[in-house]
């Protein structure tokens, strides 16, 4: 069997096994994050508008936060038909096979088939990459482009090794190509692909390809340069506003300077190496997680340092800038999914170490105590996606009996009965304050703004009045709306009337409420100020029976593509 051959057979079946455990773990229940409604919206606002707008929101301001590619995908797999959670799931279950699959022809090329075989087992049973395989998201896709991309270079830099002829001078290029394309694509997929352009122009600087370095900077600057243009002026969330934020979901808390970004680094290292990293692999309530995290990061050290002496590619520059990019952020934004393009190479990383490491004892020592550390990460990998496959079949049991939003519980659930009723119940584009805007469209149909996190009535008085918001939910989702919506409510009653309820507010349950005008507030009807919460005027509503909660997994928003 020749060389070539070997290595497809092993790529073959790392690509399989990935295909039986995503497909095993795939679950076609909706997610509770507002991401995963919000790139839905994207999409269908580009079919409906042919145009990149925050199309859940009252203003539908141009969007600015989230790059287009994924909502672009999306939106192409809904024009061919895509109705239901499950089949846009597939969006991001794709692309983890993909991505495991580039990862083995990357690793493979440093070292060895075999190594890159089980690298390439072991990404597919981390727990974060099985986690997010199911999701509406755009990590798994970003995670395949950012492999294509360093798989692709690192075939080009193997060409540009080889004998000079004219087949290698071409391969190197055609690889070199569809990189920086990966590369493009990655950036426009998150803006965390930033790291992985400024190493790429490291590394042709390093390397003196000046003529390849211009091609790549026109090919990738202008579009990026239009991005930031479009993204200069107001908007209704942006990362550079957030970024300075100490928490971006609490405003109350103030900002930070620059001085503040050492604590805020050192905060993150500490979730990053004993939390977040270690439980991306073996899962949060994986063993010895703290342990886990500590000798992974300093085996993946070790293996950067040995690399970087041989070689300075685009791998080893993108380490460290997409490193110090997670560690910049607010730590309320860090998790496993961050750490996601970091897997493969921290594998491939450790594994050098290891490979150094044995080098000093007996010949035999190498598999050994590769198979020792292999083992002692996959265990509990496969161990942790064995259960979350059984809670996820458990979950699509009471989904298909009761509901999508079943296994979220009440709260979740009055949530979405309450904005499915306002579908028929509202007026056509009524607007409404309320926790999760993005999913309350998708079930909804009306634009909606998360109410303000403050418990000042006036403030949340103030932004109803600007956006032309008619309407608040006060919903017990996650405690937020009781925490400040409802503080604001109690406060001042005389602005509000009652539309309805779904459910008791004993038992999770949500409440519509209406926003007088500025004319009438003080009371309804002639009522006095003091009175509470009084009926809203008919005027409010245009059906007393309202909309009617669907159990399907159909998403409501886009079956009205069909009608």
């Amino acid at each position: 069997m020749t060389p070539e051959r070997f290595r497809g057979l092993l790529g073959g079946l790392t690509l399989l096994i990935s295909t039986v455990v995503v497909a095993t773990a795939f679950t076609a229940v909706p997610h509770t994050g507002g991401d995963n409604a919000g790139y839905i919206a994207l999409a269908h606002g580009l079919l409906t508008d042919g145009a990149y707008l925050d199309v859940f929101d009252p203003e539908r301001m141009k969007h600015t936060k989230y790059p287009p590619v994924f909502p672009g995908l999306l939106a192409v797999m809904i024009a061919l038909g895509a109705r239901t959670w499950g089949a846009l799931k597939l969006a991001a279950a794709i692309p983890t096979v993909f991505a495991v699959g580039a990862t083995f022809v990357w690793a493979e090329r440093r070292v060895g088939a075999w190594p890159a075989l089980a690298i390439g087992v072991l990404l597919t049973v981390s727990s974060g990459v099985v986690y997010y395989s199911h999701w509406v998201l755009s990590d798994p896709l970003f995670l395949a482009l950012t492999m294509l991309a360093l798989a692709s270079f690192a075939r080009s830099e193997a060409d540009a090794r080889a004998e000079e002829d004219v087949s290698s001078d071409r391969g190197r290029v055609t690889w070199l190509i569809v990189g920086v394309m990966a590369t493009g694509l990655a950036y426009f997929t998150r803006s965390a692909g930033l790291p992985l352009v400024l190493a790429l122009f490291g590394w042709l600087t390093l390397g003196r390809r000046w003529r390849a370095l211009a091609g790549s900077a026109f090919a990738l600057g202008i579009p990026m340069l239009a991005w930031w243009l479009r993204g200069q002026g107001e908007g209704v969330a942006q990362y550079g506003t957030e970024f300075w934020m100490v928490n971006p979901y609490d405003p109350a808390q103030g900002t930070i300077g620059v001085f503040g970004l050492g604590p805020r680094v050192m905060d993150n290292a500490a979730a990053y190496v004993f939390q977040h990293g270690p439980a991306g692999v073996v899962g949060a309530d994986g063993p010895a997680l703290a342990a886990i995290g500590l000798l992974l990061t300093l085996a993946a050290a070790v293996g950067w340092i040995l690399s970087i002496r041989e070689r300075v590619g685009v791998a080893e520059l993108f380490v460290p800038l997409y490193a110090g990019l997670i560690l910049v952020w607010p730590a309320v934004w860090g998790g496993d999914r961050f750490v996601l393009p970091l897997y493969p190479l921290v594998f491939v990383y450790g594994f050098m170490s290891i490979r150094l490491l044995a080098s000093r004892l007996p010949s035999a020592a190498t598999p050994v105590t590769a198979s020792f550390a292999l083992l002692a990460l996959l265990l509990p990998a496969g161990g942790h996606w064995l259960d979350g496959n059984r809670q996820s079949g458990r979950c699509d049991a009471v989904a298909a009996e009761q509901g999508a939003w079943a296994c979220y519980g009440a709260r979740v659930g009055y949530f979405v009965r309450a904005a499915s009723w306002t579908a028929d119940g509202l007026p056509g584009g009524s607007a409404v304050l309320s926790r999760k805007p993005r999913h309350f469209y998708l079930q909804s149909g009306h634009p909606s703004r998360t109410f303000p996190f403050d418990d000042d009535p006036a403030t949340h008085l103030e932004l109803a009045d600007r956006i032309g918001a008619r309407f608040v939910l006060l919903d017990q989702w996650d405690g937020q709306a009781v925490r400040y919506l409802g503080a604001a409510v109690t406060q001042r009653p005389d602005a509000f009337c009652y539309v309805g309820g779904f459910g008791q507010p004993t038992d999770g349950g949500a409440q519509l409420l209406g926003i007088l005008p500025p004319a009438v507030r003080g009371g309804v009807s002639g009522q006095e100020p003091g009175r509470g919460i009084e009926p809203c005027p008919e005027s409010f509503t245009v059906s007393p029976d309202g909309g009617s909660y669907s159990s399907s997994f159909r998403i409501p928003l886009l079956e009205s593509l069909d009608s």
